[in-house]
């Protein structure tokens, strides 16, 4: 009997890097379920996707809790329980200086790349526990380990995701779920206001969450880090 391709979990499929991962696991044959903030952005990431793709999808905010469970709710009565979920939405949406806080936009980037994604490992780890096995890919970023002045608020949200995974993944010893972080530099996207040709391509980043992914099991994959080779901002 042939067993069902692995049921992914995907977060912000609508554009940029998660659009780019999304095509590449489409390509690998995952079964997949993916969301993003607009509808018409991921429409247009769902026609790049070969035809025959098994795939759920839908449009809303992540800073919406109940939205959020809601996907994954129907995403396991689509598909069953989640084998891999890749955390990869990210919000950056103020670079105010760190003394002077934009309270609104940092509790909205708190939400979007932390709470969210802690809310979904919350959600799929029973189901991994009890079958023994599952992945969890958290698309973080090289400010986690580098400090860049004007985006105080963004580092510390995707710092605390950091420092929550690297707890996690030892609360996951043996239980068979893989807890793996993805540290990107500078990504060069269309979405980008000025071009940067001497970042990393989407295809780059997508093509090492696919190595992640497939890496050995008898193997602890923990953290990669993947910069460009023209930047420097690093110790």
């Amino acid at each position: 009997m042939t067993l069902p391709s692995p049921h992914v979990l995907l977060t912000g499929a609508s554009s940029g890097l998660g659009r780019t991962i999304a095509l590449r696991l489409a390509q690998a044959g995952y079964r997949l379920s993916l969301c993003g903030q607009s509808a018409e952005k991921l429409q247009q990431s769902l026609d790049l996707l070969p035809s025959q793709s098994p795939l759920y999808a839908r449009a809303f905010n992540l800073a919406d809790p109940q939205q959020t469970e809601a996907f994954y709710q129907q995403a396991c009565a689509t598909f069953g329980p989640v084998d891999v979920l890749i955390n990869c939405a990210g919000l950056n949406n103020s670079r105010t200086a760190a003394d002077q806080p934009d309270w609104p936009a940092l509790e909205l980037m708190l939400q979007v790349n932390f709470k969210a994604p802690v809310q979904l490992m919350s959600l799929v780890l029973p189901a991994m526990r009890q079958q023994g096995q599952g992945d969890i890919l958290n698309v973080l970023s090289t400010v986690c380990l580098f400090s860049n002045p004007g985006i105080a608020a963004y580092t510390a949200s995707k710092a605390a995701l950091d420092s929550y995974s690297k707890v996690l993944r030892k609360e996951l010893t043996g239980t068979g779920v893989r807890l793996m972080s993805l540290y990107p530099g500078g990504i060069n996207t269309q979405f980008r206001a000025t071009a940067r040709p001497d970042y990393l391509s989407a295809d780059e980043v997508a093509g090492a969450v696919l190595m992640m992914l497939q890496s050995a099991r008898t193997s602890q994959l923990h953290e990669l880090v993947l910069r460009p080779a023209a930047e420097t901002n690093y110790g």
